[in-house]
């Protein structure tokens, strides 16, 4: 109900400023509302500037202070000045402090605005710019001989997975590595004042982080200041030039890993490739967010050098429990135990006629060797043959005969027991399964078109391989024509077996195996039965093409190392095949897939495959 107050009550109650400074003590006084107080003193005012003889109302209007113009120049640089200090503080920290924190620019923002109430332009502090004139550096270290370094990444304002972290932490100390942590960010600010989640790292790992970039000797470097978003697809398919010949780690949460081709093919080409993170994933629930999770991966590379300064790379990728294997060593709840029980050896491809000898000894013959130290399930052989003696790109080369010729290497027969002599030595070790590859499948080739006949000391060796090979022609023409499976067959597999019953030689199936070109075989949910010559629907196979079949596969064939959306590449033995000339990306690396299904490329170098311990 509203009450009735005289009018001029209302007027002396209104005009009182010094008992009632404002409206809401008036309404209050006079037993009103506020708004009926309001509108009441509208209707007065409206009916004197009609003309009517009513009291004159005093104007209640509160004047705002006038500005100060300077004021805002004052606080944007108050604040450009603190947000100076916090990030002075955040890039000096930790254990790798930048050395040139300068690089980063702190710009004060002013905005001019338009002002209502005075009618003129006015400045506005707003939050404070911030640049990068120069490459974030840590300090290098300049001898590394000796040392071991394990790199990893974590997101702001993500947690730590604890006990991945744990088990880092505890094969760290069991290694004596210095642990470094790469800094990203998920927001589109790497540094703001508003939001302080955007420079919060996990407290765990604070004194690891490195936001420069860190050279390591001559010839790695690990770029903790390439802060690339979570989410991106491909995170190094575009930095293989930024290392600028060296090895490269870069923190992110795929793994990634490319070969850089080197200019001269006799040397090896370096890797540049990502970390994994120790943070777990927290991103915005959107497409690129939502895929990343699926390929977001607790991991770090670990990065030894051996005392003549070469380095070795693996990546420590963790369980869902945050144990993970390196090596013979298995590391869990915080405990480094030796467990020297592996899967799998996806070998580099092997083109055993032309071997480089230091490399197919690190691999299986020193006692120290790769199947000597550790002990695999199975050992996988890619390119076993390589048809070096009577190759189809050679047909018509005559340069080629005559080299072949005079090295005494025209008896196919010959390369084929090189095969079965490298196989002996394999299996004093490990059992092997060969894949058949576009090599081996080049045996068939020259049988099938004949051109054994005129080939001198290859004649009867290819009458016997051809009619095996039509007899098995017949076979599958009466399956197709019965409507039953058709029976697979491997020319090399059937000469492999030809020759050794000569020399009285026997395999066993448990120890020897065979996949038959196009045909699968599948090792703890990694298919490791396809070279990788063959693509999808009779397209060559790349390793793009395999990616985007979305299954973990181990395959051979490229030369040049890689991983890519599950998809691990091993290398080759001998990085001179006498065809490859100019810029080279291959390598000698070998896939090693641990008991619970992670891999990691490990990579020769001038023989050895590790640092020694």
């Amino acid at each position: 109900m509203t009450v009735n107050v005289a009018e001029d009550r209302f007027v002396e109650a209104y005009n009182d400023k010094e008992a009632y400074p404002n409206l809401t003590d008036v309404a209050v006084a006079l037993g009103l509302s506020y708004q009926t107080v309001r509108n009441r003193s509208s209707v007065l005012r409206a009916r004197l500037r009609a003309g009517e003889n009513v009291p004159v109302l005093i104007n209640r209007v509160i004047q705002a202070a006038e500005k100060d113009p300077e004021a805002p120049v004052a606080h944007a640089n108050a604040r450009a000045d603190l947000l100076r200090a916090d990030i002075d503080h955040l890039l000096a920290s930790s254990r790798y402090p930048v050395t040139n924190p300068e690089a980063v620019v702190i710009d004060p923002y002013i905005t001019t605005k338009y002002d209502r109430l005075t009618g003129k332009k006015q400045n506005v502090e707003g939050t404070p710019r911030t640049w990068l004139t120069d490459t974030l550096t840590a300090e290098p270290v300049e001898d590394p001989r000796g040392r071991v370094f394990i790199f990893t990444g974590a997101q702001n304002d993500a947690e730590v997975d604890l006990p991945f972290w744990e088990n880092l932490q505890a094969y760290a100390s069991f290694r004596d590595a210095d642990i470094i942590v790469g800094p990203g960010t998920y927001e589109t600010q790497w540094w703001s004042e508003n939001n302080s989640a955007v420079r919060a790292y996990a407290p765990e790992i604070e004194q690891y982080l490195c936001f420069g970039q860190m050279k390591i000797g001559e010839n790695f470097v690990f770029c903790g200041e390439m802060n690339m978003l979570p989410t991106a697809n491909r995170p190094i398919s575009d930095l293989t030039t930024y290392t600028q010949g060296r090895w490269g780690v870069f923190p992110h949460s795929k793994i990634q890993l490319k070969s850089v081709p080197s200019l001269d093919p006799a040397q090896q080409a370096h890797q540049v490739m990502t970390t994994g993170l120790v943070t777990k994933p927290k991103i915005i629930p959107r497409k690129a967010g939502i895929k990343s999770i699926a390929t977001h991966q607790l991991a770090a590379v670990l990065v030894e050098f051996d005392h003549d300064g070469d380095l070795f790379c693996r990546h420590l990728v963790a369980d869902q429990d945050g144990s993970f294997q390196d090596l013979e060593f298995f590391v869990k709840d915080g405990e480094v135990t030796i467990d020297e029980e592996l899967d799998g050896l996806v070998m580099a491809d092997l083109h055993t006629d032309k071997e480089d000898r230091k490399n197919f000894d690190a691999t299986f013959r020193a006692p120290d060797s790769i199947t000597r130290t550790l002990k695999f399930r199975k050992a996988f052989a890619h390119d076993i043959f390589d048809n070096y003696r009577r190759n189809h790109h050679n047909v018509h080369d005559n340069a080629h005969s005559y080299e072949v010729a005079y090295r005494g290497r025209e008896s196919v027969a010959d390369e084929i027991r090189g095969v079965i002599d490298v196989v002996i030595q394999i299996l004093k070790t490990t059992n092997l399964v060969i894949v058949e590859a576009n090599h081996d499948i080049a045996l068939e080739r020259y049988v099938r078109e004949g051109r054994y006949r005129n080939d001198g000391i290859n004649i009867r060796l290819g009458l016997q391989l051809e009619d095996a090979y039509l007899a098995w022609r017949e076979r599958v023409a009466n399956a197709v024509a019965a409507g039953d499976p058709v029976e697979s067959f491997s020319l090399l597999e059937h000469a492999f077996y030809l020759i050794a019953r000569r020399e009285c030689l026997h395999f066993s199936p448990d120890q020897l195996e065979w996949v038959h070109d196009g045909y699968s075989y599948v090792l703890n949910g990694v298919e490791c039965g396809n070279h990788g010559f063959r693509g999808a629907n009779g397209a060559r196979g790349t390793v793009s093409g395999f990616a985007a079949l979305g299954r973990k596969m181990n395959i051979g064939d490229k030369h040049s190392p890689e991983i890519m959306d599950g998809v691990y590449v091993s290398g080759v033995m001998n990085l001179r095949q006498g065809y490859n000339k100019g810029p080279s990306g291959w390598a000698v690396t070998h896939t090693f897939q641990y008991k619970n299904g992670k891999r990691t490329l490990v990579t020769l170098q001038n023989g050895k495959w590790r640092a020694s311990i």
